[in-house]
């Protein structure tokens, strides 16, 4: 005797809760792939494990890429229900998202050029690096981006610097005009 799974209640069950599973689960992006690691000088190396990203508008309204790569995991769900609503880049940093979280934050710009660069290390060490380091941005869609941020140098001061930042996620819906 053979039971026939496809014409079974059972089976139509399976498929509807999986169909229920993937569309849950459609507002946080797919094949996200964040890593790299920050060295500055004598303090422990910072190694990022996750990526979010999203479209944004800088300060003169032109549009923006903005990747998140951090040391802990993320809410990404929580974060774009958060800038749907407030659409500021300032909601995230007010909220509980990266409290005593390292983080660091690139800007890409239409053309793939990584645009500013913003790290973050508890307890409170802020900095924001410009024109220095390669970068290759491969994918820098509505939808998706891709890319590299490389630099080994050092600091004005002389402190060893260096960075190695790797990311390719889709892209949140957060929908239009959120400031950066």
């Amino acid at each position: 005797m053979t039971t026939k799974l496809f014409a079974t209640p059972k089976f139509g069950f399976i498929v509807a809760v999986a169909l229920l599973a993937l569309h849950a689960t459609s507002a946080v992006p797919a094949n996200s792939a964040g890593s790299g690691t920050f060295v500055r000088g004598k303090a422990p190396p910072v190694q990022y494990k996750d990526v979010y990203a999203f479209r944004a508008e800088d300060s003169g309204k032109n549009p923006v890429t903005v990747v998140i790569l951090s040391a802990s995991p993320l809410d990404k769900k929580a974060m774009t229900a958060v800038l749907k609503k407030e659409k500021s880049m300032m909601a995230l940093r007010r909220g509980p998202f990266f409290d005593n979280m390292a983080y660091a934050q690139l800007d890409v710009d239409e053309r793939g050029d990584i645009k500013s660069l913003y790290f973050f290390t508890p307890p409170g060490s802020n900095l924001n690096l410009q024109g220095i380091g390669t970068s290759d941005v491969k994918v820098n869609s509505a939808k998706r981006v891709e890319g590299h941020y490389f630099s080994d140098g050092k600091s004005l001061g002389g402190e060893p610097r260096k960075i190695d930042l790797r990311f390719a996620t889709d892209l949140a819906d957060v929908g239009p005009g959120v400031r950066n």
